[in-house]
């Protein structure tokens, strides 16, 4: 997936911007400094399974590569249909992958770290993407400071050895 430097006019709309401020803030705090969206990488891809004209560029979902954190990227997902715009929750990796399969009307995400695919699936109770494998990293108000809560194993996942 080619994450771009420069946004097209499609991606600053008035109802991205809306979504982009969800992500800025985290559990009632700021999260993202404004530096970090200003240094996001952005890309473009049809999440949804529904099938859509693909020169509607008010259609196509968006991906916010934000700048690294403890090892890797919070990927901010921002979610566009006819129906409107929301944020559609986030992916943690060193890489991301659209996986070519299916959940909940939604593409399955899978972030890269050290050589794993970590599995992101839309829940349709949350209307947000979330995994329900455990995550090296956890999204903290904390990570304002840019400190991340790694667990006790070290890098590793647990259950694997770290290397």
């Amino acid at each position: 997936m080619a994450f771009e430097p420069r946004t097209e006019p499609y991606q600053r709309a008035d109802d991205v911007g809306y979504a982009v401020s969800e992500f800025m803030w985290f559990k009632g705090r700021p999260f993202y400094p404004v530096s970090a969206l200003v240094h996001a990488k952005v890309a473009h891809a049809r999440l949804s399974v529904e099938k859509g004209d693909e020169e509607d560029e008010d259609n196509l979902d968006i991906l916010f590569r934000m700048p690294l954190v403890a090892g890797g990227h919070f990927f901010e997902i921002v979610l566009r249909s006819n129906e409107g715009t929301s944020y559609g929750g986030w992916v943690w990796g060193e890489e991301l992958e659209i996986l070519n399969e299916f959940v909940n009307g939604y593409r399955v995400l899978a972030g890269k770290f050290d050589d794993r695919l970590i599995r992101f699936e839309y829940s349709r109770r949350f209307q947000r993407y979330r995994t329900i494998e455990p995550l090296p990293v956890e999204k903290s108000v904390f990570l304002i400071q840019r400190e991340a809560k790694p667990y006790a194993g070290g890098r590793g996942l647990p259950g694997n050895p770290a290397p």
